[in-house]
């Protein structure tokens, strides 16, 4: 009984022994662990794709691709202006519209009465050219002058009072009143001017061939 279980222990002791060498034998032959290792920068750079260009390389492409816009202002285009004429207009249309103009004034702008007269010249014939010019040193009416210290344009107001025809001619009567208005609400109504014109026709139509007026400054 003694002698078998002295051989169980014995058993046991050599496997135990047999287990611990094993296992020095296993620590001392099995081979190292490879060691995790960073990537360089160079093999960073390397593995870069070529294709993705860098931060100086985009800014160049974009300002070579993107096309250029111009800094300078559109030239404004110029308002069409209205010029005056006599084609389509009967005679009274004619006339009304002549003594409309002829006191319509800017005191801005214009040195004096005949500035208007001027500006009605489409309407007469030729020879008014040379009667129609402002003097030098014009003689200028009262209510021009206030005015001017208020830098007034003038409204006018047309009304033919008579007309007479004569053959191929006819002579209209005309009262022309005007009011001066200034921006700041200042106004002023002087007498009216009486007027005559006499209207013929030529191969446009009627024309004012003679006028007069109280005064021509």
């Amino acid at each position: 009984m003694r002698a078998h279980r002295f051989t169980i222990a014995l058993i046991a002791i050599i496997s135990v022994f047999v287990l611990l060498t094993g296992a020095i034998i296993y620590l001392f032959s099995r081979p190292p662990e490879p060691v995790a290792t960073t990537p360089t920068e160079a093999a960073v750079a390397t593995t870069t794709p070529s294709s993705s260009p860098s931060t100086t390389e985009t800014g160049s492409a974009w300002e070579t691709t993107t096309p250029a816009t111009s800094t300078e202002p559109a030239t404004p285009t110029a308002a069409p202006t209205m010029t005056l004429t006599r084609e389509g207009l009967n005679a009274k249309e004619l006339v009304t519209t002549a003594a409309e103009v002829m006191t319509t004034w800017d005191t801005t702008t214009d040195a004096s009465p005949t500035d208007g007269y001027r500006r009605s010249l489409p309407l007469f014939v030729e020879e008014y050219e040379t009667i129609f010019v402002t003097p030098a040193k014009p003689v200028l009416p009262d209510d021009w002058w206030e005015a001017a210290k208020q830098d007034a344009t003038s409204i006018p107001q047309v009304q033919i009072t008579d007309t007479y025809l004569q053959g191929e001619t006819a002579t209209y009567y005309v009262v022309a009143s005007w009011t001066w208005q200034s921006e700041n609400g200042w106004t002023l109504t002087p007498a009216p001017k009486y007027m005559t014109f006499q209207v013929t026709t030529d191969d446009t139509g009627y024309v004012i061939q003679n006028w007069t007026d109280q005064q021509l400054q």
